[in-house]
């Protein structure tokens, strides 16, 4: 029996994606469709977005065994002035959403009304992050694991544009995570290319925050902390041009020993010993900017915690090539 949720359900996992991308959000509207206020901290403006969403469920057995629908019941969709509106099904058994055209679907008010999807596009974007597909009314819609949501909200009107050729753009949305610079300046019409630019970073980022969580079971590797706030971290900067996306030059930390390790305060050796900057602190020091550095310095480990598989043991020479990249002085 596939699982179905209420409408404050679908909310929630609405906001438990836009957490997962990296994003804070405010509720404006708890009705359906929701209204949401999509940001970062650090961004000045936040995205405007109302938010049709419904179950995508199987047809039933009068339907093909692969075939899946999200039916609009309850409200006819329709585009909001000065938001970014986004017509949304979620399958919470493949955790993905599927998006439409809300231009191609606003005033949809049959007696009842739905959209099918074919159940290949939910697997490919449950284990590929993203995928695209073109409908027999010409529609592009795509598919997206929850982590992608703020992104595709940004670029809702570029991936859904039919205008050009669309048999190239959709291979590359559903290889989007292989393609190279070079295929990616193959596209001929330059907003696609924006587009496939992003998705690219974003699914990288994604699969590498993914795998470095993971391989550190979602602890800090300098102090033990969980409590969903850790973050995967280069240890050869992604600027430098050697850097690479494996496991082993990545580290899991939580917020504050992530920011300490990029402002030099803290770092680990080549035997993984975990090591302050005397350096850096005498600059505190000259700043008056020393308070609680006694509890910070107790709250390390002596050594940053390693990976079960020493396969994603950060390797000495990225972590020795980090360091001088990084200028570090003890």
């Amino acid at each position: 029996m596939q699982t179905t949720l209420t409408k404050p359900e679908l909310l929630r996992r609405l906001l438990d994606a836009a957490t997962a991308g990296g994003y804070q959000t405010i509720i404006t509207a708890r009705q359906h469709p929701f209204g949401l206020r999509i940001f970062k901290p650090e961004e000045t403006e936040a995205l405007k977005v109302r938010a049709y969403i419904w179950n995508c469920t199987h047809g039933g057995n009068n339907r093909a065994a692969d075939e899946y629908r999200v039916q609009l019941t309850g409200v006819v969709p329709q585009i909001a002035s000065g938001e970014q509106t986004v017509l949304l099904g979620w399958h919470e058994d493949y955790q993905v959403f599927v998006a439409f055209d809300i231009t191609k679907h606003a005033g949809q008010a049959s007696a009842s009304p739905s959209i099918q999807v074919k159940e290949n596009i939910l697997l490919a974007a449950h284990t590929k992050a993203f995928s695209a597909y073109e409908r027999a009314n010409g529609e592009i819609a795509v598919a997206f694991r929850p982590e992608f949501f703020p992104e595709y909200v940004k670029q809702a009107p570029l991936l859904h544009d039919q205008r050009g050729a669309i048999g190239p753009y959709l291979e590359a949305l559903n290889d989007v995570a292989q393609l190279t610079e070079s295929d990616v300046a193959a596209i001929t019409k330059p907003e696609r290319r924006e587009v496939l630019a992003t998705i690219r970073k974003k699914v990288r980022e994604q699969d590498f925050r993914a795998r470095v969580l993971r391989a550190y079971g979602d602890q800090c590797a300098m102090c033990g902390v969980q409590l969903r706030l850790i973050e995967a971290a280069h240890i050869l900067p992604v600027a430098e041009p050697t850097s690479t996306d494996e496991t082993a030059n990545g580290i899991a930390l939580c917020s504050l020993h992530h920011d300490a390790y990029d402002r030099n305060l803290i770092s680990f050796s080549d035997s993984y010993r975990i090591e302050t900057s005397g350096a850096s602190e005498q600059l505190l020091r000259a700043d008056k900017l020393l308070g609680g550095l006694a509890a910070f310095k107790a709250a390390l480990r002596p050594a940053i915690l390693l990976p079960a598989d020493r396969r994603d043991h950060p390797r000495p020479d990225y972590i020795r090539r980090s360091r001088e990249v990084r200028r570090w002085r003890a």
